[in-house]
């Protein structure tokens, strides 16, 4: 029986949605056939998840959600801004109490300014760990419906640094993305 080690090291590829999301997703470089009898294969899981509809749909929501808190934050540094500039050009004609109240709004405006960046931060961490682990529930099992009917021993991530050398033709990256996004292999 075939088991899969599900380990989540595998996955910090979503932490790079938005760098995988603008670039092109680059096929496996095959330079011969899968060969016959292999018993292990590699998968490239940024690739995959590059490649997959469910990935490309995860980067787009990720990146559609940061441009959203983006806009927000700048929003918010505008307000800063401007009280800022508020003080700067009025404060030597302002009495004390005044100066000392925008003085206040602009430090109250600072920390919300703070808050904001944090929990946009926070809710972008939220949604990437959210597409990870709906990720990971499909793609574990893809490998696995691969590995059984190429009938093989281990499969192995292509991004782990302590791979040194492997065979390109024993990359399957394509047949997964094929698999998660239900369409027909090309297997043995």
């Amino acid at each position: 029986m075939i088991s899969l080690v599900r380990t989540m090291a595998v996955l910090p590829m979503l932490a790079l949605t938005a760098a995988v999301a603008g670039a092109q997703a680059l096929p496996p470089a095959q330079t011969s056939a899968f060969p016959a009898g292999a018993r292990i294969a590699f998968v490239d899981v940024q690739y995959v998840f590059a490649s997959s509809r469910d990935g490309k749909a995860a980067a787009t929501a990720i990146q559609a959600l940061e441009s959203k808190k983006k806009a927000d934050i700048d929003a918010k540094n505008k307000e800063v801004e401007a009280l800022q500039q508020k003080l700067a050009q009025s404060g030597s004609i302002l009495n004390d109490d005044s100066r000392g109240r925008i003085e206040r709004e602009v430090a109250r405006a600072k920390v919300d300014f703070e808050r904001l960046v944090q929990d946009a931060q926070a809710e972008v961490q939220d949604l990437q760990q959210q597409f990870q682990r709906a990720f990971s529930r499909r793609l574990f099992p893809a490998i696995g419906e691969v590995a059984k009917t190429r009938d093989l021993w281990a499969v192995f991530s292509l991004n782990e640094p302590n791979l040194l050398w492997h065979q390109a033709a024993l990359d399957i990256s394509p047949e997964i993305v094929a698999r998660l996004d239900g369409a027909p292999t090309n297997s043995k």
